[in-house]
């Protein structure tokens, strides 16, 4: 009876923790190029040369994996990177970067994301 409250504890947490995605949503793989270093270090020392972009923005995907947002506010420019053990890769590059602020009055979340990040 003990590991029974327990798994519908656990299960509850779990549930309650990741929003789904919105019902006419639909999964797809979408392959584009992508520009690769083996190391955060030399993609950064070129993207901060040549570009002047600094990392506005970091956030982990996994303890392993994470993404690096960088821009250059003087050209309005910017770029994700993704980064995992074996190399970092310029994603997504572009112009006309626009910066936005959480409109005021706005409802908090109905779920929340878990802080502590497991390895898919």
């Amino acid at each position: 009876m003990k590991n029974i409250v327990y798994l519908l504890i656990g299960l509850f947490m779990v549930t309650s923790a990741f929003a789904g995605p919105p019902k006419n949503a639909t999964k797809h793989m979408v392959p584009f190029p992508v520009i690769c270093t083996p190391t955060m270090g030399e993609m950064m020392g070129a993207l901060t040369e040549d570009y002047a972009v600094h990392i506005s923005m970091t956030f982990e995907e996994t303890p392993t994996t994470g993404i690096v947002v960088v821009h250059n506010p003087d050209t309005n420019s910017a770029a994700v990177l993704y980064i995992n053990s074996e190399r970092t890769c310029v994603v997504f590059s572009g112009i006309h970067l626009q910066m936005f602020d959480r409109p005021e009055g706005m409802a908090p979340p109905k779920e929340q994301l878990p802080q502590d990040f497991e390895e898919s």
